[in-house]
Formats: structure tokens, sequence, C-alpha cells
């Protein structure tokens, strides 16, 4: 599986976890993917925000996703939490894949 292939199957797995209330162990999985994903590319979404003219509305894009993905992760948490039901989790990793979904444009390094 390519890496935009596996990005693209944890994205639809994430966005329809309200829907099918996956299993313990998948909803840790993929929020563990997720958040690894996301730190992978958050460094990029900041790389473009500082060549961006400050307050232009590029610069507020850019902000507007590092803000988000940046809660997600202090909300969400960058862990899975234990003893969670299988709604809250999936929540969670719902969030998280809008996140993702978000930084999609912000490839990760070559190499990361």
């Amino acid at each position: 599986m390519t890496p935009a292939a596996g990005v693209r199957h944890l994205l639809e797995v994430a966005l329809a976890a309200c829907r099918t209330l996956p299993p313990t162990e998948t909803t840790v999985q993929v929020h563990r993917d997720l958040v690894a994903e996301i730190q992978l590319r958050l460094p990029r979404a900041e790389q473009a925000a500082a060549a961006a003219e400050d307050g232009s509305p590029e610069w507020h894009r850019h902000q507007r996703v590092i803000r988000a993905a940046r809660d997600a992760l202090d909300w969400e948490g960058v862990r899975p939490q234990p003893g969670e039901g299988p709604l809250v989790a999936a929540l969670r990793v719902a969030e998280l894949g809008r996140r993702l979904r978000d930084l999609a444009a912000y490839p990760p390094r070559e190499g990361a």
C-alpha cells in the first residue's frame, strides 16, 4: 500500500467510526496512526505559515489548520484513553480524522 493510499484508508476508517463503532482494538490503532500522521504533517503546515505573508488570507488558512490540529491533539490526546466506550473512542478518532484531512495538503518531508 502506498503512503497516500494508507492515509486515504485511515481517513475512511476514522470518518466512518461514528457510524460503525469499530472494536476497541481498531480505534486504539487508528488513534495512534492518526496522531503519528498529524505529527508528521504539522511541521509542514507551520513552515507554510511561516513562508506566507503575516496576516494574509493564506497565512490565516495555515494558522486555522495548525490551531485545529494542535487543539485536537491536546483535546483528544496523543494516546487513546483506556476504558473509553466505543462511541467516545469513535468521536475522538473522527475528530483526529478531520484534522488529518485538513493536513493532507501538507505532505510529510521525504524520508520522514
